[in-house]
């Protein structure tokens, strides 16, 4: 199992042929877009308070520290989670790391899958990214953010999880 400090190869969604497995990351745009547009909002701010004459005033106080402090803090969320989100389906299991602050990811059987959906916040409208929404019978839904192709990641992972259950089917 990756830990969530462990090399990450960068690449698309694929299938590894040696090990079985299809791995999903985040989509760094997602992630880093709105950091982007915080730090374009208050720096257009902050530039119509200079230009203005009131450069000096508590606003553009204001706006400096959030381009000092807030802005680099969200590009280096941004960063963490894009480094450690990522959904991995194994033959028999999937693996769903949330991303920063989760530690380990979730491991999760096929067969404890109670329902599959895909949300889009505006950003993921922007960029096409989404979050993967992961119920389960026992215990709170997993909701893996960011993901760079969610829809190939939910159409992936119901095909696994509708063969398993009738895998288990034709077992009975």
């Amino acid at each position: 199992m990756d830990r969530a400090d462990s090399p990450i190869s960068h690449s698309s969604p694929a299938l590894d042929e040696g090990h079985g497995h299809c791995v999903w990351k985040a989509s760094a745009l997602a992630l880093f877009l709105p950091g982007l547009v915080v730090a374009a909002g208050y720096g257009a701010f902050l530039l119509a308070l200079v230009l203005s004459g009131k450069g000096e005033g508590a606003l553009a106080r204001v706006c400096l520290l959030v381009l000092v402090i807030v802005v680099p803090l969200l590009l280096a969320h941004a960063g963490l989670r894009l480094s450690t989100t990522q959904l991995t389906l194994h033959p028999a299991r999937l693996e769903a790391h949330p991303g920063f602050p989760a530690r380990d990811p979730e491991v999760i059987s096929y067969a404890a899958v109670t329902g599959l959906s895909l949300r889009r916040g505006l950003s993921g409208w922007i960029t096409g990214a989404g979050s993967l929404v992961i119920e389960r019978g026992a215990g709170v839904p997993v909701i893996v953010s960011g993901l760079s192709s969610p829809d190939a990641a939910l159409a992936s992972l119901t095909a696994r999880r509708e063969a398993v259950q009738r895998a288990v089917l034709t077992a009975c």
